[in-house]
């Protein structure tokens, strides 16, 4: 049985790693279930019985990223006993160096998911959960700070769940700025859609 589970892993593990190719081709035109069958040299069945659907492998795939780049410390992110500006500079953080871990990859999945309404809700699926995470920092920042009224406070966290979005990201590192640049970038926007002051001490 265990040894069973580790050939699927395995198998798994190619299958993922020949769409992250295909994904990056020239040739984006030729990504389908076949291609990464033949890529992984695996039948297009078993690419079928481990993901069931193109959807379900780019899920997979998306997952794979984001494991790789580290998305799983944000649970850390969310300490209670953290002050929610701390929590608010380690979650921009954690996004920006997820959405650099595989950019290109990420750009196409992306773009995938703008054509195919299954990949893209999948991905607003996940969207969605990165603004829950910006709702639930901004309503401890709300409770610490009584000038962020209820009113403004939606318009805050569509305008940072905005700010944090791959299609800022990506939109701002462009082909020259660092991560620690566009980092800095999304900061000082968050902080004035939060009304927060930064001084040199910060």
């Amino acid at each position: 049985m265990k040894r069973r589970q580790a050939t699927g892993d395995i198998t798994r593990a190619r299958v993922l790693a020949a769409a992250r190719k295909l994904l990056l081709a020239n040739n984006f035109s030729g990504f389908s279930m076949e291609a990464i069958a033949r890529k992984a040299d695996v039948s297009r069945l078993t690419v079928y019985y481990q993901f069931k659907s193109k959807a379900g492998l780019l899920e997979a795939l998306y997952d794979y990223i984001a494991k790789r780049g580290e998305v799983h410390r944000l649970a850390e992110v969310f300490r209670p006993i953290q002050y929610p500006l701390a929590t608010l500079n380690d979650f921009i953080l954690a996004f920006a160096r997820f959405w650099a871990s595989d950019r290109n990859v990420i750009r196409r999945l992306h773009g995938l998911g703008a054509i195919d309404p299954e990949i893209g809700k999948g991905l607003q699926a996940r969207n969605e959960r990165r603004r829950q995470g910006v709702r639930t920092i901004m309503e401890r920042f709300a409770r610490m700070n009584p000038g962020l009224t209820s009113i403004q406070e939606p318009l805050v966290i569509d305008t940072i769940h905005m700010l944090t979005s791959f299609e800022t990201f990506d939109a701002l590192a462009g082909s020259a700025r660092s991560l620690d640049e566009v980092v800095a970038i999304v900061r000082r926007h968050v902080y004035q859609a939060i009304g927060f002051v930064q001084t040199n001490s910060d």
